[in-house]
Order: structure tokens, then sequence, then C-alpha cells
């Protein structure tokens, strides 16, 4: 019986039930009682059978007891063990064995309590989609767990890392001033400054951080300080740097463009927004070629909320599709008045990267084509040359796919990026729109009237028009229809116009002849 004590007293430690109490209990009366007839049966030296019997009963008896509770301790200490992992589990990331975002916010209140200075910072690899489709997502994961690694080394001591998402870490760090933020984010720079090797490839890792400074007196909850230090993530994303820190400026942005997502969205579903048009004309015959369509945000004093400003947000926040698709409908619905006026306008309408995901724009442009009866030959899509670039292949697709239906395709910006003569090479364009950077100052720039000039070229040698967008005042004009630019578009021409004022300007065929002076 005295076996069963040790791990019945265990088993009380593990379990913390009254039941395995009061078994101890018992085994320790049992214990007494067994050593208290062994004392009476070695003293009387009685050896009968009534004696005999029981001695065996009661040493089976204690055998039985010491087998339960062995048993009962082996399937307790597995069980406890399981709840263990199963804890450990939920409180950590699978891959990298970081503590993951609810430990997270578990630190910072236990720090808040503390009341002491703190700092949050939240850290976002670059790249890791593309470098999980090139690479493989076990390449990926090992990139993940060396860049933790890696992050882990350069703490502070006292720092705490953490896996809050699948390209997110955050730490809660003892820095308690910028410059230990800026020293421990150097420290993390220098670890990574030959990158890290993967199954024995070379990786160069980038990344970007935003860290909010926790002071007592401001009282400011986990999850605040966590949004706070992502927004300067954000920030520190837009502007390639490796870390920012959290500002009120930084908050007021966030503020303000939560409040233009929320009004676009009430906007766009009220349909508040305009669809201006900018003529672009044809240098040799002075008359309309096409219109650009340009979309416009009416704002309650009157005045008009450029593109510039909303359109980013849009971006971000997933809805430009939705943009482009009212876009699509309000030009479709257009069509007929403005080609009552001329035949042979044409109608250019921009394109976003988002555009270039699934088959949301191709159903789109079915079901306008059908409902409106739209001739596609009078449409014609503008792609950014660096919306081109993000996948060649796949816009390569689309266009075939726009090509197919009857739309032709135009690269706007050209120039800009490192790729115009590639796009030029691979995809099936009928159109490229020289950008404004070069022409508002070609006059006095040599190198932009170069680039010109050999833009002009090769787009005649490969059978593409050419747009010059930009164009501000005659003597531009002129230089261009001189070099043999077919079509300009800019302020010297129009500024963009509503539906109402397009119209008339198209029929006033005199006022373009008078801005063009007849070059």
């Amino acid at each position: 019986m005295l076996l069963s004590v040790r791990p019945a007293v265990e088993i009380c430690g593990i379990a913390q039930s009254k039941g395995w109490w009061l078994l101890l209990s018992l085994i320790c009366i049992f214990t007494f009682g067994y050593a208290s007839f062994a004392a009476y049966v070695y003293l009387n030296v009685d050896r009968s059978q009534v004696v005999l019997a029981l001695s065996m009963i009661l040493a089976l008896g204690g055998l039985f007891v010491i087998v339960v509770v062995h048993l009962g301790k082996s399937s307790l200490v597995r069980l406890q063990a399981s709840l263990d992992l199963e804890k450990y589990n939920a409180q950590h990331d699978h891959l990298t064995k970081l503590q993951n975002r609810p430990q997270c916010f578990a630190c910072i209140e236990q720090r808040k309590q503390q009341k002491i200075d703190f700092a949050v910072v939240i850290f976002d690899l670059y790249n890791l989609k593309q470098i999980n489709d090139a690479m493989g997502h076990f390449f990926g994961d090992q990139l993940l767990i060396g860049f933790s690694e890696a992050i882990s080394n350069s703490l502070l001591p006292g720092s705490e890392l953490f896996r809050i998402g699948g390209d997110e870490f955050a730490v809660v760090s003892e820095a308690r001033n910028e410059a230990a933020l800026f020293a421990q984010n150097n420290a993390i720079l220098s670890a990574l400054h030959n990158g890290l090797v993967v199954e024995q490839t070379a990786v160069d890792v980038i990344y970007s951080s935003g860290a909010i400074l926790s002071i007592p007196r401001e009282d400011i909850s986990a999850p605040e300080l966590l949004k706070r230090a992502d927004i300067a993530m954000y920030a520190a994303k837009r502007s390639k740097q490796s870390l920012v820190l959290f500002d009120k400026a930084l908050h007021q942005g966030v503020v303000s463009e939560f409040h233009m997502l929320n009004d676009f969205k009430g906007a766009l579903a009220r349909g508040d927004l305009m669809v201006f048009y900018q003529p672009i004309v044809d240098t040799q015959t002075s008359k309309v070629h096409g219109v650009e369509a340009l979309v416009r945000w009416p704002s309650e004093d009157g005045n008009f909320i450029m593109p510039e400003r909303f359109i980013p947000i849009a971006e971000k926040n997933n809805m430009i599709k939705y943009l482009s698709a009212y876009v699509i409908n309000t030009v479709f619905s257009d069509l007929g008045m403005l080609l009552k006026l001329n035949q042979q306008l044409t109608v250019h309408i921009n394109l976003s990267c988002q555009d270039l995901l699934g088959k949301n724009l191709i159903n789109v442009l079915n079901s306008q084509i059908s409902s409106k009866n739209v001739d596609p030959s009078r449409i014609i899509f503008e792609l950014t040359e660096s919306m081109v670039m993000t996948d060649v292949e796949q816009t390569k697709a689309l266009i075939e796919q726009l090509i197919e239906m009857g739309f032709a395709v135009s690269i706007d910006d050209f120039g800009t990026g490192f790729s115009s003569f590639s796009i030029l090479k691979e995809l099936p364009i009928s159109q490229i729109k020289i950008d404004k950077s070069f022409v508002t100052q070609c006059l006095s720039q040599d190198k932009d009237r170069a680039i010109i000039e050999t833009t002009l070229f090769l787009a005649k040698r490969l059978g593409c028009s050419v747009v010059a967008e930009g164009v501000e005042n005659d003597e531009t004009t002129h230089y261009l229809a001189k070099q043999g630019c077919k079509y300009i578009q800019g302020y010297n021409i129009s500024e963009p116009l509503s539906l109402g004022e397009i119209k008339r300007w198209i029929s006033s065929n005199g006022l373009v002849q008078t801005a063009l002076r007849k070059y």
C-alpha cells in the first residue's frame, strides 16, 4: 500500500479533485490498518487458515489499489500532457512557435498594469505572396521562420516577439524612447544585411515596420496600440522605409481616409459621381478623334473632389472595380448621344490593376454590351504601364479577350517605367499615350524631345497610333504636329467637360480648329 501513496499524492496535485483526496485518505487509513494487522499476526504468531486467507485477500486488495493508482496516474499524466499541448497550440503559432495575437494582447495588458513605458512594433515582410508563388509555400514558410529568428535575436532584453498574421509580426519592446526603437531597428537591419539563406538559396529580406510608444498616463488600450502601430507600418510601406513612428498626423490622415471612404461608398451607391470627357483631337485634320472619360465627385460646396484624392483610397479598399463598372455603365449610356455628333468618335476608359483580376470586368462588359447595344469598336481601354508589368501574362490574356470582343487597348503613361519597349513587343496594343511628364516641358528639355521623337518612330514602325497628353500651349501643339504625332490631348485643347458641355464642344468644330490654329 505504501507504493500507492506517492502516485496518489501526485494524482491529487494534477487533478485537484476531492475524490482523489478522499482516495488518498482511504489509502493512508488502509495502510495503517494493514500495518496494524501485520503487527497483530506477527506478535500472536497466528497461522490459522482464516488469518492466512485474510492476509491473502488484503495483499491482493493492496495490489489492486497499487495498480489502479498507477494506471490512474498514467492516464492523468497523458491527459495533462494533451491539455498542455492544446493550450500551447492555442497560444502559439504552429510554424514559428512564437506566441500569437491573443497572447500579444495579454502581454500588452500586463505591461500596462505595471505602469511602465514600453513600445509596440509591427513588422510586415515584403513580397511573401510572390515568393510563395515563385518558390512554393514550404520555401515561404522557411523564410518566415528565418525572419522571425533574425528579429528575435536583435531585440532588446525583455522584449517579446509574436506572430499576429501571415507575414506580420509584433514586438512588445522594452524600448522607451525613439532612440531605443531606431537602435533596435538598426540591429535588425544589420542582421538581415546579407539576406537569409533558405534551402541553399540566398534571399534579400525587406520589411516595413510601424511603432507606437506607450506611456502610462495616456492609457491607450491594447487593440488601439496595435491599430496605431499598424497605421505607422502602412505609412512605412508607402514611403519604402523600414520604420515609421506613429504620430497625430498619421492618425488624422487615417480618420480622414475612413470618412472619405464612407462618403465615397455613399456617393457611388447614390450615383452622385459624374463622368467628364476631355477631347482628343487629330493634328492632321483638326477634328475631334475621341474623348477620355474622367470621373469627378461633386462636393457640397459646389467644387469637385479630384480623382487623385479618392481613387487611391478606392484601390486600397477594393472599391475600384465598382468605380470602373460605374464609369463603364455611364459611358455606354452616353455613347449613343456622342456618336450622333461624330460617328467616328472613340471613348477612352481607364482601367485599374484590380480590373485585371478575375472575370468581373468581362462579365460587366458582356452585360453592358447586350443591354445598351454598344459598338465595342468605339471604346479604347487604357492600361497604365505599371499595371501591365505587374503580371504581363495575365494582362496579355485580358487584352486578347478585349480585342476578341471588339475593343481596342491603349497603354497610358508610356515611358514612365523601365519596360516600355517590352510592352510594345509582348502586348497586342493599338495605341500608346506619351505621358504628360515628357510633353509639358518638351520645348525646353532636350531629353524629353528625344523620348517623344523615339516613341513616335517606334510606334510608326510597330503600327501603333500615338496620343500626346498634357498639351498646354500652342507651341507644344505645333512641335508635336511637326513631329508627326497623330493625336493630342490637354488643356490647350480643352479641359474635361460634362456631357452637355462636350456635346456642344464637339458640335462647334470651329472651336477645335481655332485651338489648333490649323497647323
